[in-house]
């Protein structure tokens, strides 16, 4: 994961004059990939302070976006639209999520604006690549310690752990996009359905990444 860290320029509209929700997007143009092709590639919104704006790539070792992120430098221009979409506030008596770290920094966003405690189970590639969530998200690690991302394994043998509170609950599933199904079906062993859940995939095993 690489923090990169973007400031208004004169002349461009002011980051802090925009409204940015909680877990929006934006789409970053990105250079140095593909000649007479814009490339794209959506990120997260961690936050804003000030007139900065704050997302986390993952360096995924291939692809345009994390090529783009490992080499960006400071001072470079970068420009992209937005924002895009928001995380609803849960509702509900109880509420967990389940994430690999592609929605780690929507989790985190998300947990910094609620009042209450968000549990979180985050699958991350091993031990080094603990992510700084805010102390109201509680956290379980899931390293695959070598074993391939995009499988549903990890997550689903986690929701053993989960202890729903009384009344209704609501879940949040952020990760690649064929889990994030999975996951949310599971979910019906503790009479979620599928408006109970909140689930987005952020990218697709087998095909070109999106973030």
């Amino acid at each position: 994961m690489r923090r990169i860290t973007l400031a208004s320029v004169p002349g461009a509209t002011s980051i802090a004059a925009q409204r940015w929700p909680v877990g929006c997007d934006i789409a970053i143009v990105l250079t140095g990939t593909e000649e007479n092709r814009e490339v794209r590639r959506r990120y997260t919104v961690r936050s804003v302070i000030e007139d900065t704006l704050v997302v986390d790539a993952v360096l995924h070792g291939h692809g345009p976006g994390s090529t783009w992120a490992a080499g960006l430098e400071v001072d470079d221009a970068v420009t992209f639209l937005g924002p895009r979409g928001e995380i609803p506030p849960p509702t509900a008596d109880w509420v967990v999520a389940l994430t690999d770290e592609s929605g780690l920094p929507a989790v985190a966003a998300l947990a910094e604006s609620l009042e209450r405690e968000l549990p979180v189970f985050a699958e991350i590639t091993d031990d080094a690549e603990v992510y700084p969530l805010p102390p109201n998200a509680p956290v379980r690690w899931l390293p695959r310690n070598g074993q391939p991302a995009g499988s549903v394994e990890l997550l689903t043998s986690a929701l053993d752990e989960v202890r729903p509170g009384t009344g209704t609950g609501y879940a949040y599933v952020i990760g690649e996009s064929r889990a994030v199904v999975a996951l949310r079906d599971s979910l019906g062993r503790f009479g979620l359905t599928r408006s109970d859940v909140y689930a987005k995939g952020y990218w697709n095993l087998n095909s070109r990444p999106t973030r």
